[in-house]
């Protein structure tokens, strides 16, 4: 059969390389000029980094298995993190269930209801018995007013915008749930993954083996228009157009509404229900270290970005060359920050920078990146699992698999990975 994959990124390219092992001739568009999506990377000094920052949970269970699969394993190591908070103008060390305890900023009482929610939302199976409340009244009703004032409030303001009102109790339960679960039977003790050269490596070593299987990866060639004639598709793209008998789409559902003809007005305002919020995501190449630790959340809404990460504080076998530093904001594409130019941007983070940390100098900046998508996180709204639209299109022989449908799952490679998997699944291998 021959499979046109919309999308190189993880999504796309686990299903093309299963699907080429089956025998299948797969050709993987992708509009970019290089593969990976959200784990593209960019050189670093003699080094790879990803664009956006990325790391899996030992709870990771499908991409550790892949990786095992690729021959990668060697190149995956596990560390401990350090994680903070950036609230009230000062910092406090929120990486352990100790620490919760030890958070001053809020009241015993409700640091000690904060607690409960999280251990409560472990025991939490049937998530669609909250997805109708709205994260904001699970949190007041588990945590407290000033929980939720102090602490959630801004984190859901920067991370969903003026949508953080409408966010499900699913979206914060499974934020919950995937930390703990990642912890282990040792409570107090996190464990992160990640790889010696970047994640890249994966999706490198899956591109390898489509091409080895005789499929084809066109990158800088974005599809315009996916048509069905009879039993055979037409895909358009900028180099052409091209017959398939299926067709896979791994980007989000609005953009396949906006590329696929021949669907009835039901069905294309149905997948224009579900929205993303974008990303800004900055990288700075350092030559001294920010801080001690790997994580900060900013729980401040007159800081521009929501996350401090120093890379190089958990990723030790590298060679960058620097201190990596990213700054991360999620917002709505209407937001006029979304539309500024890069040094308009460079500015207004680093004077946020500079609040957090006062000692932090300019000139220590060697190097700095900017990137900018608009599909970084879909909005999981109250009732979000009646908005979920199915893998198998009306249109028989066109898929759709994104990260809008992994519910309750957040995004994440570990997931886009499954999808991959799941949707090569549906096609049986070719007889010879």
């Amino acid at each position: 059969m021959k499979i046109a994959i919309i999308g190189a990124g993880a999504t796309g390219l686990t299903a093309g390389w299963k699907l080429s092992e089956k025998g299948h001739c797969v050709t993987v568009y992708e509009k970019n000029d290089r593969i990976g999506g959200l784990t593209s990377v960019v050189p670093v000094g003699d080094d790879l980094l990803e664009i956006y920052y990325h790391h899996i949970f030992t709870n990771d269970t499908v991409i550790i298995d892949v990786i095992k699969e690729l021959g990668l394993e060697k190149d995956l190591k596990w560390y401990e993190p350090s994680n903070v908070i950036y609230i009230n103008e000062k910092i406090y060390p929120f990486t352990s269930p100790l620490d919760l305890l030890m958070f001053k900023p809020l009241s015993l009482i409700s640091r000690i209801r904060m607690g409960l929610m999280v251990i409560h939302a472990w025991f939490i199976k049937d998530y669609l018995a909250i997805e109708n409340m709205t994260a904001r009244e699970w949190i007041i009703r588990h945590g407290g007013e000033e929980c939720y004032r102090l602490v959630w409030e801004p984190l859901l303001n920067s991370k969903f915008d003026f949508d953080s009102d409408k966010i499900s109790a699913t979206w914060i339960w499974n934020k919950f749930k995937l930390r703990g679960s990642s912890r282990g039977k040792n409570i107090n003790k996190e464990l992160l993954g990640y790889m010696d050269g970047s994640f890249i490596k994966i999706y490198n070593k899956m591109a390898e083996r489509i091409k080895a299987n005789k499929g084809e990866i066109r990158l800088n060639d974005g599809v315009t228009e996916i048509s069905k004639n009879y039993d055979r598709f037409r895909v358009r793209s900028q180099s052409g157009t091209e017959e398939f008998d299926s067709v896979i789409f791994t980007a989000s559902p609005e953009r396949l509404s906006y590329v696929i003809k021949g669907m009835g007005r039901q069905y294309l305002d149905s997948l224009r229900k579900i929205k993303y919020k974008a990303n800004i995501c900055m990288i700075l190449e350092l030559s001294e270290s920010l801080m001690p630790n790997y994580w900060m959340t900013v729980a401040d809404s007159d800081i521009p970005f929501v996350l401090v990460i120093e890379h190089t504080n958990l990723v030790k076998n590298h060679k960058y060359g620097s201190h990596i530093v990213y700054l991360s904001r999620y917002l709505d594409i209407t937001n006029e920050l979304y539309g500024m130019d890069d040094e308009s941007i460079k500015s207004l983070f680093i004077s946020g920078l500079k609040k957090i940390f006062p000692d932090f100098k300019e000139e220590w900046i060697k190097k700095y990146h900017i990137n900018r998508t608009r599909d970084a996180q879909p909005v999981v709204t109250t009732g979000y699992s009646r908005l979920i639209p199915d893998v198998e299109t009306p249109m028989k022989g066109l898929y759709l698999t994104s990260m809008s449908q992994i519910y309750p799952e957040d995004r994440g490679q570990n997931y886009a990975i499954l999808s991959g998997l799941e949707i090569s699944r549906r096609f049986p291998a070719v007889e010879e």
